[in-house]
């Protein structure tokens, strides 16, 4: 029996983790988690998981406290969680803020199922120089890095990684074109149901481009293209010498990949699993995606050669515009016009430590919100 702690219990890739866990109670046992501000179905997770005994929450749950006095209800550091003999941790956390929780579950020597892109994308290095001394392990809940995952090989280096992008809502009109788009239009995904941050950074391709980083210090590999597929089928493609590419397909669910991971290196089917149909005519749209009309792809892949400062900016600006657009406090054209001044100006150094990662990533969002004018 594993046990479990998950991070972001409420959150789109958190609930899809809860359902699965809930059908392999033979396997795993779920022991603590998080749920932040939303706090709805804490009770239903306590009657579904009589082992618990943390929970976090940014709210008080006076009355559970009072139902279940055997639950510690933690509402100050996220990282007392930790410490109950855990073998695994789901950090399904969404921004910046999951960073904290990788790097402590590497110091803890457990496996990592991770979701959370950002810890990569601003503390790549740092993660990767971390677990040359541990024993931890790090599996990505990604779609598209779970595809790479299973289509490497260990005889033959790859050369080439091809990470795909449906395109989101907004892949066929222009960057004059975006100017008209309102706060409902980028709330819709055509063919993913995710998060209201996600589905924004996956119309301005910000996802995307924290995919590339992601990417990067998880394989060691520099040449990555990113195609525009709106099939959502081909999850990711490796390249080799010879000129061979492989990919992994499976209809569009994260179940998938979080089932993958779960019971890794072994494959077993899941209640409800979704079945790729032949008898239809399958089309595999792939073109290669335009970086002047997406420009955070072209970013990602200059961050590759750029110390973290610049990821780490990246980030940051991009987390406050999408904040301040799901407020109606910023259109959504803004958002890359922003992050763009952001990035360009902000200066290229190597920060090594996470308090250091901290500091730099709040004196970024300080200026971008008072280059909002927020």
């Amino acid at each position: 029996m594993k046990n479990i702690i998950l991070f972001g219990a409420s959150g789109n890739i958190g609930q899809q983790c809860i359902e699965l866990l809930n059908e392999n109670k033979d396997k795993y046992n779920l022991i603590a988690l998080s749920v932040g501000k939303n706090d709805s179905q804490v009770e239903s997770f306590l009657l579904s998981f009589p082992n618990l005994k943390k929970i976090y929450s940014t709210k008080e749950l006076s009355q559970l406290k009072i139902k279940y006095p055997n639950v510690e209800f933690i509402n100050d550091d996220i990282l007392d969680l930790f410490g109950q003999n855990e073998t695994h941790v789901i950090n399904a956390l969404s921004g910046f803020y999951g960073l904290q929780v990788t790097l402590k579950a590497i110091e803890n020597n457990l496996i990592i199922l991770n979701a959370n892109k950002e810890s990569f994308v601003t503390a790549g290095k740092l993660i990767n120089s971390m677990l040359k001394t541990s024993e931890s392990k790090i599996y990505p809940i990604d779609s598209e890095h779970c595809a790479i995952f299973q289509c490497l090989e260990v005889e033959n280096k790859a050369n080439t990684l091809f990470i795909t992008a449906s395109g989101g809502s907004f892949k066929n009109i222009s960057l004059e074109e975006t100017k008209k788009v309102k706060l409902e239009d980028a709330l819709k995904h055509p063919n993913w149901d995710m998060g209201s941050k996600i589905t924004i950074d996956s119309s301005t391709m910000f996802n995307k481009a924290f995919e590339i980083l992601e990417a990067y210090h998880l394989f060691n590999i520099k040449n990555i293209k990113t195609l525009l597929h709106p099939q959502s089928i081909i999850h990711s493609m490796v390249g080799f010498d010879d000129g061979s590419i492989k990919a992994q397909l499976s209809v569009p669910d994260m179940k998938q990949v979080i089932n993958y991971f779960l019971h890794f290196p072994k494959r077993f089917s899941y209640p409800k699993q979704k079945e790729m149909n032949f008898n239809d005519l399958i089309t595999l749209e792939l073109k290669e995606i335009n970086q002047e009309r997406f420009k955070p792809i072209k970013w990602a892949l200059q961050c590759i050669d750029y110390n973290n400062s610049k990821s780490i900016a990246l980030n940051a600006a991009n987390e406050v515009c999408v904040d301040y657009f799901l407020q109606s406090r910023l259109e959504f054209w803004q958002i890359t016009e922003i992050v763009e001044e952001i990035f360009e100006s902000c200066e290229n150094k190597e920060l090594k430590t996470y308090r250091d990662i901290l500091e730099f990533d709040k004196e970024i969002r300080n200026i971008t919100i008072l280059k909002i004018g927020g």
